[in-house]
């Protein structure tokens, strides 16, 4: 078994996954015409494997890219990488293109225990200093709670006589800084929590071409194409900071399926707020929050953007792969000849 390169004779480099095959970090196959080959890391060439030791490992290569969802594919070649590090090009009939939801979803799940477990720490301090401070500290901070209590969590609260009236729960949900994003130019520009209920993804008139606009202490900003999926994917991580229950990320997942794929469910959303901009009416009937989404619409559009940043960098590789192919297919074609008899 060879382990260098035929053509620039580099190292081809080693795999704990295939086990009939543990040469190569990059491997390409064929499962209908019983091919194998080891792409080469220097020269992008495609060295064909030995015609005894190929069925076994064409067979390893085709399980685990099947085991594989995150994977993207054109009409003759399909790419996928596992966790180990190990690239798959799959040559022949697409499989279904699958969703990478179930990784997005345990994330998500993820942020909700852990904001859970933030809280149960606060309430236990919060138990320890009643405990040790008395009956006195409770007393004292009554009248500073039951203007909270009272009015809705909302009327102003009279600290000290004399001081300046100040909202603590209207400056606390809306002006602090949610996040620092560059621009397009490369300014940072602060974006405050009352931000993100202003600024969501948007269509041209034809529904085509994806934008962001982005609102922020310097006014608006948009963001296309790649820049608008980087920008709205950390502005809806900070909208779903706390996350969602797993019936609420299955919902999410669903809703995304009934449009077919990520990017189907991106251009409808961003379509959908084009149309419904500045009807506050509609706002106010659905409820909405930040990015004029509901919750299950907001996680399962965080949930998209990643995907669909994901499927369009492994597409870029897939224009190179498919010309590397057929170069290697004429030359795996002529080798293999030479084992049938005239």
């Amino acid at each position: 078994m060879f382990s260098t390169c035929l053509f620039c004779h580099a190292r081809l480099g080693k795999n704990d996954v295939i086990e009939h095959f543990p040469i190569g970090e990059h491997l390409a196959f064929d499962s209908a015409r019983g091919r194998l080959w080891a792409v080469c890391p220097e020269c992008r060439r495609w060295n064909l494997s030995p015609l005894d030791e190929r069925w076994e490992a064409i067979d390893e290569c085709e399980r685990l890219y099947r085991g594989t969802r995150a994977r993207v594919s054109t009409d003759n070649i399909g790419l996928a990488r596992l966790p180990s590090g190990l690239d798959l090009i799959r040559i022949g009939k697409p499989l279904r293109p699958e969703f990478a939801a179930w990784r997005f979803g345990a994330r998500l799940q993820w942020r909700r225990r852990r904001a859970g477990v933030a809280v149960g720490a606060l309430g236990a301090a919060g138990a320890v200093v009643a405990a040790v401070s008395g009956p006195a500290l409770v007393t004292a901070a009554l009248p500073l709670v039951a203007p909270f209590v009272g009015m809705g969590f909302t009327a102003p609260l009279w600290v000290v006589p004399g001081m300046i009236a100040v909202d603590l729960k209207d400056h606390w949900q809306w002006e602090r800084v949610a996040l620092t994003i560059p621009s397009p130019q490369g300014r940072r520009l602060v974006v405050r929590v009352r931000h993100l209920w202003e600024s969501a993804y948007y269509t041209d008139r034809d529904g085509d071409n994806l934008a962001l606009r982005l609102v922020h202490d310097g006014g608006v900003t948009r963001y296309d194409g790649a820049r608008a999926l980087s920008a709205g994917g950390r502005l809806l991580a900070r909208a779903n900071w706390l996350g969602g229950a797993s019936g609420l990320v299955r919902r999410a997942v669903q809703q995304i399926d009934e449009s077919g794929d990520a990017g189907r469910f991106l251009q409808k959303t961003a379509y959908r707020f084009s149309r419904f901009h500045g009807r506050r009416l509609m706002a106010s009937y659905r409820r909405i929050g930040a990015m004029s989404l509901l919750p299950v619409e907001r996680l399962a559009l965080e949930m998209a953007v990643h995907e669909e940043s994901e499927r369009r960098a492994l597409e870029g590789e897939l224009a190179r792969l498919a010309a590397e192919w057929k170069e290697a297919e004429e030359v795996a074609a002529i080798a293999d000849d030479l084992f049938v008899e005239p």
